[in-house]
């Protein structure tokens, strides 16, 4: 996939704020502890040097990095998710860039000790970002690449099932809200142009050689949160916004349509759950 795709898609100040707002905190998934956990093997203690953050959004993975390392640079595409990630982001020790995962200029050869990306490589040039990747690690340097991604790895679940956690109808909430979410993608995937995150079709990730010891793991990520900040996450996903760019569709006036699919409130009982569909 181009690298173009990603300033295009979060070209507005208002999706990056509902990016900051409605986007899953990594800290639920405990990866900046696994993280953390294969670099003392390998490396020293922390706190480590320095570190990058590539495709790092609104800096909502960049910030679980500061504790833990003297400098951490966060890079991304869009300017304006630069502009909400240093609003968001005033620690000494962290700097936000416009920059792009294949030029990697800002950084001299040898000078990282973590790359990271989170939720985000599949806007990359696979290949061009690799030949940077090895030329800004340090010997011994890691690379970590994670995200979430519930409807391409598990058929049959959607994102629903990992959201919406308190309402006291959560399984009829759930199933009412999987119907429209199945409905979302299909529809979204068949206007071409996007592969999703963690495609395992398209990003395995296969490193390239020199990497001599490798580790994956997996978990669940748990985001409680009520339908209006489910539905500013669907907004957000690169996704919905390449369908709205490619189809000309306004953002807002999509995710109210879908909003009016799931008609009830907090208070609603099982019995007057209804959805318009």
């Amino acid at each position: 996939m181009a690298v173009e795709i990603a300033p295009k898609l979060f070209k507005n100040t208002g999706i990056s704020q509902l990016y900051q707002e409605c986007r899953p905190r990594y800290t639920e998934s405990g990866v900046i502890e696994k993280i953390l956990d294969f670099m003392r093997v390998h490396n020293e203690q922390p706190p480590y040097d320095r570190a990058a953050d590539i495709g790092c959004g609104t800096g909502l993975s960049t910030q679980h990095l500061l504790p833990h390392f003297r400098d951490v640079v966060g890079i991304d595409a869009s300017p304006s998710q630069i502009e909400e990630a240093t609003r968001c982001n005033t620690a000494e020790n962290v700097r936000f860039r416009v920059g792009s995962a294949e030029d990697l200029c800002m950084f001299e050869d040898a000078s990282l000790d973590l790359l990271t990306v989170g939720t985000a490589i599949h806007y990359f040039n696979i290949d061009e970002f690799y030949k940077e990747l090895d030329r800004v690690l340090k010997p011994g340097g890691v690379f970590a690449q994670f995200g979430y991604n519930h409807h391409h790895t598990r058929p049959g679940l959607s994102l629903a099932d990992g959201f919406i956690a308190d309402h006291p109808a959560r399984e009829e909430v759930n199933e009412e809200c999987n119907k429209v979410f199945q409905e979302i993608f299909t529809r979204f995937l068949d206007v071409g142009g996007y592969h999703p995150a963690l495609d395992p079709e398209m990003y395995g990730v296969e490193l390239p050689s020199g990497y001599v010891d490798q580790k994956k793991f997996s978990g669940e990520m748990m985001h409680p949160c009520n339908l209006t900040t489910l539905m500013g996450l669907l907004e957000t996903l690169g996704l919905w916004q390449n369908y709205c760019t490619k189809s000309g569709t306004n953002s807002q006036e999509l995710a109210e349509q879908y909003r009016g699919s799931l008609c009830y409130t907090p208070h609603d009982t099982p019995r007057s759950i209804k959805a318009v569909r």
